[in-house]
């Protein structure tokens, strides 16, 4: 398996995850009261859109040959990172 193939797989792995912890946050936000409710949807619909450019990002690496592989493996990476990043100041802001 090549670099690329590694590194493709553990970003779906990661992803997948994400998605999970996004879902989780969606649903928490639907027993909450109606004003945090709100605030919840926006996060949560903040986080998926960056999820839609972090698969943007994972398609054009799948597509994308060896050579080409490592330009499109770091925006995964920044792609990723802003997910991760946002994910986490969601969690943060909702919490208080």
């Amino acid at each position: 398996m090549s670099a690329n193939s590694n590194y493709l797989a553990t970003m779906e792995k990661q992803m997948q995850k994400w998605d999970a912890n996004v879902d989780a946050l969606a649903a928490k936000g639907e027993k909450a009261s109606a004003e945090a409710r709100t605030a919840y949807q926006k996060c949560v619909k903040d986080l998926r859109e960056n999820r839609a450019a972090a698969q943007q990002s994972f398609k054009e690496m799948q597509a994308a040959g060896q050579s080409a592989g490592e330009k499109v493996q770091a925006q995964m990476t920044a792609a990723y990172e802003k997910m991760q990043k946002n994910y986490e100041k969601a969690v943060a802001d909702l919490r208080k």
